[in-house]
């Protein structure tokens, strides 16, 4: 009887959590307390992070559970971190000098973090990237088609995260030490960076490849209060190299479903206006942002029938599902659940199948993983849960939208494609969708700088349209979200440098018009 009470009580009570220390410091060499490291994983306009829901969670390393959120506290003068369960990796956001916010993660080699370590997080974070960065450095020398071939510069770089480490390892005071691998850290995404970009331009100009690849830019529904601009607008897209376009259909309130002619008269000019120009139209049936709360499967059913009827022949693709991870669909105060918006887009999908089979399917998630509220809504996650359910069949292409001044990528910009490639196997990826703040004034996550939103734009805009080229499973892709307000603005039919750039880049990959 006493064994049993015993057994049940054992049964009855929690899992044991892991805790363990953690030792961090500012810029300035100081040991940082909760508030500070807090600080340091927030966003710039949180200026009172919340200690329970901060981008830090612990992972199994066999990925057995799901991830859970890291929790810090100060145990008399040390800063620890507590999760429930047993060894897991640290995943979190994390400022690399010079360079941006990345979301990242320390590992311990693999094996994860037990109960009652103690963790220079600063160091392990360096050393898990710098792993990560040779074992992708390996694996495109020997494993892709065409094999990487590094040029002078990356080897050089290469060489320099190596010597930065060892010199880090060398230093024995911690505060020093944890500056060092800063130091590290910095020329490992230096290296890494320079790795995907040139890999990408190589891939690019592979002759098997390049008739598979696609560049496009995204037009939203602006323009349709633009049409005296749709000639220029389009002459513009053409000429810098792009061979694709996004058009997001408005939501038309008046006509959700877009059951009458004249609801497609805007877009009718759009369209023949892109299509003269040789330009591939990618129709995007509603943007993430425009699901109403009243969406039902019924409704997008119907609102996708008489679009793919009207576009049939037009269109070379159909964008369904937008951002499908979100957890605005239907509105941010009351948003639609995982499985409505699934069961909603999936209803979409194979009724565009229905009526235009030989047309192809387009479906983008949206990459947040630290950042997301909860796991359900993270791209593995979601990935996790639904490529199980059959996602893979709904879409010959799966695109990621990437905005890291609200979700950091940085050094798992190639982890955020393998994640997506190792569900989805079978399936077709592409970038999607990318763009780097609103306005003017940067609220989020800074790149380069925290006052350099101009320079920001175009770093990000080089290096993911061509490292997108880099990764597997990929046909590049891009779609700058924001090209009408940043690159092709109203006012004077004067593209702006932003637009500049993205010519020049679509040259570097061999793209003329």
């Amino acid at each position: 009887m006493r064994l049993a009470l015993l057994l049940a009580a054992a049964l009855a009570s929690p899992a044991r959590g892991a805790t363990v220390k953690l030792l961090a410091f500012d810029d300035k060499g100081r040991p940082l307390d909760p508030a500070g490291l807090a600080a340091r994983l927030s966003r710039a306009d949180d200026k009172s992070p919340d200690l329970d829901k901060l981008p830090f969670w612990a992972a199994p390393p066999d990925g057995a559970a799901a991830p859970a959120r890291v929790k810090l506290a100060r145990d008399a003068e040390q800063l620890t971190a507590t999760w429930p369960g047993g060894p897991a990796k640290l995943e979190l956001v994390w400022p690399v000098k010079e360079d941006g916010y990345s979301s990242l993660s320390a590992d311990n080699d693999g094996r994860g973090f037990a109960d009652g370590a103690t963790v220079l997080l600063g160091e392990e974070i360096a050393r898990t990237q710098y792993r990560l960065f040779r074992d992708s450095w390996r694996r495109r020398i020997t494993d892709w088609q065409p094999p990487y071939a590094p040029g002078r510069k990356a080897k050089q770089l290469a060489d320099d995260a190596k010597n930065a480490m060892a010199d880090a390892a060398r230093e024995a005071d911690p505060a020093k030490r944890a500056a060092a691998f800063e130091t590290a850290l910095r020329a490992t995404a230096l290296a890494y960076e320079k790795a995907l970009f040139e890999h990408g331009l190589q891939l690019a100009s592979d002759e098997r490849r390049a008739k598979k690849l696609r560049f496009g830019l995204t037009l939203d529904d602006a323009l349709v209060k633009r049409l005296d601009d749709v000639s220029w607008v389009a002459e513009a897209v053409a000429r810098s190299g792009s061979d694709w376009v996004r058009v997001v259909m408005r939501p038309n309130a008046e006509d959700f479903v877009y059951s009458s002619l004249r609801s497609f008269n805007e877009y009718d000019e759009i369209v023949d206006a892109l299509r003269k120009k040789k330009l591939k139209v990618m129709i995007c049936v509603l943007d993430t942002a425009q699901w109403p709360r009243t969406m039902t499967p019924e409704i997008y059913a119907e609102r996708v029938k008489n679009v793919v009827l009207h576009f049939k022949g037009q269109a070379a693709a159909w964008e369904l599902g937008s951002e499908l991870n979100g957890d605005w669909l239907g509105g941010a105060s009351e948003p639609l659940t995982l499985d409505q918006v699934y069961r909603i887009y999936s209803v979409g999908a194979a009724k565009a199948k229905e009526l235009d089979p030989e047309t192809e399917r387009v479906a983008t998630l949206y990459w947040w993983n630290q950042t997301a509220p909860d796991r359900e809504h993270s791209l593995p996650g979601w990935l996790k849960r639904y490529a199980a359910q059959g996602f893979g069949r709904t879409a010959e292409v799966v695109g990621l939208e990437l905005y890291p001044e609200d979700n950091p990528v940085g050094l798992s910009f190639e982890r955020a494609f393998e994640e997506t490639a190792e569900a989805l196997p079978a399936t077709t990826l592409m970038l999607s969708g990318f763009g780097y703040v609103e306005e003017d004034a940067l609220k989020g996550y800074w790149w380069l700088a925290p006052d350099d939103v101009d320079g920001a734009r175009k770093d990000l805009l080089i290096l993911y349209t061509v490292a997108s080229c880099a990764m597997r499973s990929s046909v590049c892709g891009g779609f700058w979200w924001q090209t009408l307000e940043q690159m092709l603005p109203a006012g004077h039919h004067r593209a702006t440098d932003l637009f500049m750039i993205h010519v020049r880049t679509m040259a570097q990959l061999g793209r003329k018009p």
